[in-house]
């Protein structure tokens, strides 16, 4: 087992610049590619990379990358190991009802085996048009040449291609050796008529391509985004070019790889601008609500009732609740809110509107941001602001020194939040907890609690008294 390790880790590195792009590479070929590392003793070979083509069916979605293959299991593969030479398997050959032409190359460094490369096509799609062609299978085998002797320089623009996406082969002259139906259909629509097989291909960003190796000599793969103003209509295109060299470092030929974003472009475009919506919504919520609190402490102004002035102070307190959730979720383009921002304002408005009272309000936390759905933080900001305005009620005094603590931890996949009333200077005072029963606050609690399915646990000691709420924090939430 040590000695597979060894081997597998030295070939990786050996392949570490190609393995990026294996699936790019597949894709191209239109075919399953694998790659083998042969143990020490030459008994077995291990599968360590393998990708499969997503532009035409694959012969296998099974991912099998660690599997041990020995002898009885796949005579080519070794065959290839002891001759050291290529094999073509073009009969015999069935996989999931498919016939497939199997290619197997050796891999050396410095005259010495140190992988196998086994390329499987469907038949029934390199029997027929456009993948039967010539030139085609010509730039196939010399892109599979290029690989196993390290000569492939593709680093950058090498994520796989998608379903629909258009694949050519130029010469440098820009003559079009081979189009999938995808490039053809494309190219149809931007106004070539006909076939573009064989003639020259119209199009600026190749030439700009060719133009730049013409300058520097230097053979590199390039993509941009490109947009083109075609019946009144701008579209965009992401366009990539792959180069190939034939058995020296002068440019050969190229994949041309090219499809449309319009699409994408104009639904990121309305994403974006629902988005911006919906923070500027948020936004404008926000400030309503704290219009709607102002309104209310100029009513208190007015009041002479301390009743009166407690049940709109109360009310202001809710509102500004609800309020910090809606300023959190105009900062983010997803539906979360960070509750631990927002404990920290709402305890912050408590220690200005009670500022006249001997009483500390601290905040003790064991995460930077807790992030909740909207209608989770909705809720739990509620029930936070019930839990410090009972411990301001019941458990701030004006001649008593006291401390309201606020915690709020994560642990795992529980959210626990604690509001504490604690006397800093035994004066005798002993915390009652009858507040609990029907009053509207603890309603409140218990039925927003409910809706977050927590559970409310209440501890009294002599001289404090502590509300805990723990409730999942929910795979929906960020």
């Amino acid at each position: 087992m040590t000695r597979i390790k060894k081997e597998t880790t030295y070939l990786l590195e050996e392949l570490k610049d190609y393995v990026p792009y294996l699936s790019l590479i597949s894709d191209l070929l239109s075919a399953d590619i694998y790659l083998y590392q042969p143990i020490t003793d030459l008994s077995a070979v291990i599968l360590i990379a393998e990708a499969h083509p997503k532009i035409v069916p694959p012969l296998s979605l099974r991912q099998e990358v660690g599997k041990l293959i020995f002898f009885e299991d796949d005579p080519n593969l070794f065959e290839v190991i002891n001759t050291g030479k290529q094999k073509l398997v073009k009969n015999g050959i069935v996989i999931g009802g498919f016939p497939v032409e199997e290619e197997i190359y050796p891999i050396k460094k410095d005259n010495n085996l140190i992988g196998i490369l086994k390329v499987q096509r469907n038949l029934l799609v390199h029997s027929e048009f456009p993948y039967n062609a010539r030139s085609y299978k010509e730039t196939s085998q010399w892109l599979i040449k290029n690989l196993i002797k390290f000569k492939l320089n593709w680093k950058g623009y090498n994520e796989p291609l998608t379903e629909g996406e258009g694949i050519m082969i130029l010469d440098r002259d820009g003559i079009v050796l081979f189009a999938n139906m995808s490039a053809v259909r494309l190219f149809r629509t931007l106004g070539e008529v006909g076939n573009i097989w064989g003639r020259k291909i119209k199009d600026s960003f190749f030439y700009k391509y060719i133009e730049t190796y013409t300058e520097t000599g230097i053979i590199r793969v390039y993509g941009e985004e490109t947009y083109e103003e075609y019946n009144d209509e701008t579209r965009s295109f992401y366009r990539r070019i792959f180069p190939l060299t034939k058995g020296d470092q002068n440019l050969w030929r190229v994949f041309y790889v090219i499809k449309e974003t319009t699409e994408l472009k104009q639904k990121e475009r309305e994403l974006k601008f629902k988005s911006v919506l919906i923070k500027e919504i948020h936004h404008r919520v926000k400030n309503n609500l704290q219009t709607i609190a102002s309104l209310l402490r100029i009513q208190i102004r007015r009041l002479e009732s301390e009743s009166a002035k407690l049940a709109l102070q109360e009310s202001i307190n809710r509102i500004n609740s609800i309020a910090y959730v809606h300023e959190s979720l105009s900062k983010f383009e997803e539906d979360r809110v960070d509750i631990v921002e927002v404990a920290e304002k709402l305890l912050n408005a408590f220690k200005q509107t009670y500022e006249h009272l001997p009483c500390k309000f601290n905040f003790y936390k064991n995460r930077k941001s807790v992030f909740l759905s909207s209608k989770k933080a909705t809720s739990v900001s509620l029930i936070m602001n019930e839990l410090l305005q009972n411990a301001t009620k019941h458990g701030a005094y004006e001649d008593v020194e006291t401390e309201i603590n606020l915690h709020l931890y994560q642990e795992n996949q529980d959210i626990i939040m604690i509001v504490e009333n604690k006397v800093l200077k035994d004066k005798n005072v002993s915390f009652d907890i009858s507040f609990t029963k029907g009053s509207l606050g603890f309603q409140l609690i218990q039925m927003l609690t409910e809706e977050i399915k927590g559970k409310i646990d209440i501890e009294r000691k002599l001289d404090s008294l502590s509300v805990k709420i723990r409730f999942p924090k929910g795979e929906e939430d960020a």
